[in-house]
């Protein structure tokens, strides 16, 4: 399979090759133009090219990411500093020195943008990041669009956009805009974040250009998994009229590439060390872990799509179209391996008191070597279209502009099988009084090992035990329709007041959504443990390979990667027959039909008072959401209908004062609000079977949210000097009410014991707020240097540190204080970089500190700490028409994540909420090619 896809790489790099070899090439000498600083600017239909961009590289003079003897593309240095607000511009589509290719991961480049991932579907082991949120704040606090225009919510139970839908080779440019004013979206308390499609208006010369690039996971082909891939992007630019008013811009690509991870946690949720103490959260320096488990995952990763888009530009008119479709697809499973603290038939506790002895010390007895194979394939998809003009007459201007777009997440393969049966107890015949259990070594907290006898080892050790508990099959689909219509007119002048807009907005969206727990279709293998009519097979009679190795530590007991169309053929044997007899009740209760309206009016000014200019206006929006879903309670099961309807008035006022062309002083105050998720407002309730431990988990909807409310207070100054050389320092302040917290409440059946439920169920908070200091700049020494040489090096970089509170309420006596959730302290790049001739280099470091993740009530808090990634890239222009490239990510081998219960990192998190993992390197090589 390997071979073939190089084959079919090398392939089309032949092809390709060949395709220019044969064609006259048209010599670009051009970089790409200014972009408009917004969407209401008038680009002239035939720019006159940059001198000074001349002479650049067949990549340089097609990408505007490119760093070019120590300089920064000006094009997006030109529209921050042209900008009221307070905006930051990442351009993409350089694979040649940057081996990622999802777009997420490339807007970790932007001040103050970190990344985060849904771990509940196994994200995290893609080694990509998924969701991006500016200075941290949780995913509901940003607006997200592209080219100007909000996307389907299709993440359930947030309004984030799964970016690693997104690639390079569609996508110019991403936007942070985090003062937007009154004639952007309201919903937007960290600020808005843009993905803009290129036009033919965009590149100084018509082209069409190949990229492809091979890649290689090292840990995936060190473990003797599919780690190879690569991608191909083939895209051109035409511009044609009497006056080059009209423009084409297409642009299609293919990626296949697999990789893996690897994980280990401990099993359940931690004990008290000593009996009768309290809760786990009252003694957060004297816990005990109960079971550890190691778990591996392979991820086969396919991403495809082609963008369009059509301009003409003139004097009276612009006119414009584009259309965007989108398909990400994983294939995902993850083997685990666990030692779980538990006895069973035949065996008895010692302990007086539960899993403590008479000393009251937490002794666990049991030892149940236990395997569990999980998929979480996940197929996501977007159609997306806009049309719209530009008119100008006179003083006078209008536009107008429609929208629709159609997303999807589709998991139709959701597979659990399980492998338990007889504990081993320490006792010679295995039955009667237990004197063995897993005690769990904490001294290496990323690694969690158990202490072990040699009976033990050698009992557990052996994959001819257990024999298979179960197998089962759920799905979950989630679909969303979205239609746009916007307009506005403005009026322009000389004088104070240059100009007045006013302007409105009407989406509606349809939600349909499906889903399946698993536990429902279970098939029960028989075991010494249940009653049965098959026996299921062992470890060992199942197809798959045991690992050579893991992380820093190989467990007892062997991993073994079973055979993914082994289980797929074995639940395609057995669950039909579970599935049909599972009640409509049941089948009714994953059921959601919904619908949302949003409606906006707005209003804006333009001052200009010398050197300074000033942009009041105020916003109106009007939010309606209605919601058909199965209710079953004391009054029955049925169908009901649950709807929500608030509006919102958000004034805000941008400044900025531009004495020269050096220095820009920003400040802006604004209002904002952010909607509830709408799975988190309307929908059924989800009950789980019960864990090894006798716990239920219960997810539901909270109908009683409130959106939050926010006031931010932004200043700034920027000092730029000269080409390559710049300073940007931001602070910032939000005063937030009604925040959301996501909260897991346990209620525990008796001390000693875990038994009982956790409710997760979002909440509002009393309020919190935010302050922080953003820093960002680059400096090329240039002509300061004695050599041209040193002249091309340079160093880049950004910083943003902050103070998070939010106060929240757990109960009626449970009051607490902490830093708001999903935001993290500290977040930074650096960045050293070097261009000279065919030769240009990037050295890029990203840091993203520990942040709140989850608010549990018993249990201390759970925190991902921090983590950190070096990426380096190395491109030599061949010739005119060829770049090759060579990059490596995560350079020195980092985590890609770490989950803690407690703030510090003494104790590793437990099962689904991460643990500690490491996804590898992984190294690119590619070639761009022009003509």
């Amino acid at each position: 399979m390997n071979v073939l896809k190089i084959r079919l790489l090398g392939s089309a790099v032949a092809v390709i090759g060949m395709t220019i070899a044969g064609t006259a090439a048209a010599q670009v000498t051009g970089v790409a133009a200014v972009a408009p600083a917004s969407d209401d600017a008038t680009v002239a239909a035939d720019p006159a090219p940059n001198p000074d961009q001349s002479g650049q590289t067949a990549s340089e003079s097609l990408t505007d990411d490119i760093v070019v003897n120590g300089r920064r593309q000006q094009s997006a240095i030109a529209e921050e500093r042209a900008a009221v607000g307070v905006l930051d511009i990442v351009t993409v589509g350089d694979v040649a020195i940057h081996s990622q290719t999802s777009i997420a991961d490339l807007a970790k480049q932007l001040p103050g943008v970190s990344v985060s991932r849904d771990q509940g579907r196994n994200q995290s082991a893609t080694g990509e990041a998924q969701y991006v949120t500016i200075r941290g704040f949780d995913t509901g606090y940003n607006a997200y669009t592209l080219d100007g225009v909000r996307l389907p919510h299709t993440s359930g139970n947030s309004r984030a956009i799964s970016l690693n839908l997104f690639s390079p080779f569609a996508i110019g440019n991403i936007v942070a805009d985090k003062t937007p004013g009154a004639a952007k979206d309201a919903d937007s308390i960290a600020g808005n974040l843009d993905l803009r499609t290129p036009t033919a208006f965009d590149f100084a010369a018509s082209f069409i250009r190949g990229r492809v690039l091979a890649q290689g996971a090292k840990l995936a082909i060190r473990r003797k998994q599919e780690g190879f891939g690569g991608a191909i992007g083939l895209d051109t630019a035409q511009r044609f009229g009497d006056h080059n008013q009209f423009g084409i811009y297409v642009a299609g690509y293919y990626e296949e590439r697999g990789n893996t991870a690897e994980s280990t946690a401990v099993q359940n949720d931690y004990k008290t060390t000593s009996f009768n103490v309290g809760t786990a959260r009252a003694n957060g320096d004297a816990l005990s872990a109960d079971g550890v488990q190691w778990n591996f995952y392979n991820n086969k990763i396919k991403r495809y799509g082609a963008t369009g888009s059509f301009d003409f530009r003139s004097d009276p008119v612009d006119l414009f179209a584009r259309i965007n479709y989108a398909t990400y697809l994983n294939t995902n499973t993850m083997n685990q391996t666990a030692l779980r603290n538990e006895l069973t038939r035949g065996q008895t506790n010692p302990n007086p008191n539960g899993s403590y002895n008479a000393a009251g010390v937490y002794t666990p007895y049991g030892i149940n070597p236990a395997s569990y194979f999980r998929t979480e394939d996940i197929e996501q998809e977007l159609l997306s279209a806009q049309i719209g003009a530009r008119a100008h007459a006179g003083a006078f201007t209008a536009s107008i502009e429609g929208a629709y777009a159609d997303g999807r997440l589709d998991q139709p393969n959701r597979i659990e099988a399980a492998f338990r049966g007889i504990a081993f107890n320490g006792a010679a015949s295995n039955t009667g009084a237990a004197s063995a259990g897993v005690n769990v070594d904490l001294s290496n907290n990323k690694s969690p090992r158990p202490v072990l006898s040699s009976a033990a080892i050698a009992y557990i050790s052996s994959l001819d035990r257990p024999t298979q508990l179960y197998v089962q099959k759920g799905y979950d689909y989630l679909s969303e329709t979205k239609k746009t219509l916007k307009g506005s007119i403005g009026w322009q002048n000389e004088g104070v007041l240059t100009g007045v807009t006013i302007g409105g907005l009407y989406e509606d969206s349809d939600r349909k959504g499906r889903s399946l727990a698993p536990d429902n279709t279970r098939y029960r293998f028989l075991t010494p443990l249940q009653n049965g009519t098959v026996t299921g097979p062992t470890i060992n009679q199942y197809l798959g390979d045991v690992l050579n190795g893991f992380l820093d530590y190989y467990p007892p007991r062997p991993i073994k990667v079973l055979s993914r169309q082994q289980l797929d053929a074995q639940a395609r044997q057995y669950v039909p027959g579970v599935l049909a007899g599972v009640s409509a009740n049941t089948i009714n209760q994953g059921l959601l039909d919904g619908n949302e309206k949003r409606k906006a009016v707005y209003a804006t000014a333009d001052l200009k008072l010398g050197t300074l200019e000033i942009t009041p206006g105020v916003r109106y929006e009007d939010n309606d959401f209605s919601a058909r879903f199965f209710l079953r309670d004391a009054n029955g099961a049925r169908f009901v209908s649950a709807g929500r309807q608030y509006d919102h008035v958000d004034p805000s006022i941008l400044a900025a004062w531009k004495p020269d062309d050096r220095l820009v002083v920003r400040g802006a105050v604004r209002s904002s609000y952010a909607r509830p998720a709408f799975d988190q407002i309307a929908g059924p309730t989800q009950i789980s079977e019960p864990s090894s431990a006798g716990v239920v988990t219960i997810v539901q909807p909270n109908p009683d949210l409130k959106p939050v409310e926010a006031w931010s207070y932004d200043a700034g100054i920027e000092y730029y000097a000269g080409v390559g050389r710049y300073v940007q320092l931001s602070l910032y302040y939000k005063d937030l009410k009604n925040i959301l917290v996501p909260t897991g409440t346990r209620s525990v059946a008796q001390a000693g014991s875990s038994a009982g439920t956790i409710l997760i169920r979002p909440t509002n908070g009393l309020g919190g707020n935010a302050k922080g200091i953003e820093l960002s700049g680059r400096f090329t020494l240039g002509d300061l240097a004695g050599s041209s040489m040193l002249g091309n090096l340079g160093i880049g970089g950004n910083v943003t540190y902050q103070n998070t509170e939010a106060n929240y309420q757990i109960s009626a006596t449970d009051i607490r204080r902490t830093s708001l959730p999903q935001a993290p302290d500290l977040i930074f790049n650096a960045e050293l970089f070097y261009a000279a001739g065919p030769v240009r280099t990037n050295l890029w470091y990203n840091h993203t500190g520990r942040f709140l993740a989850t608010v549990q009530d018993s249990q201390p808090d759970i925190y991902v700490q921090s983590v950190g990634e070096l990426n380096f890239g190395l491109a030599y222009e061949v010739t005119d028409n060829l770049e090759i490239g060579a990059s490596v990510r995560n350079l020195l081998d980092q985590h890609t994540y770490w989950a803690t219960v407690g703030k510090s990192k003494k104790y590793i998190s437990n099962d689904r909420n991460g643990g500690y993992m490491e996804t590898g390197r992984v190294y690119q090589f590619s070639l761009t090619m022009k003509m």
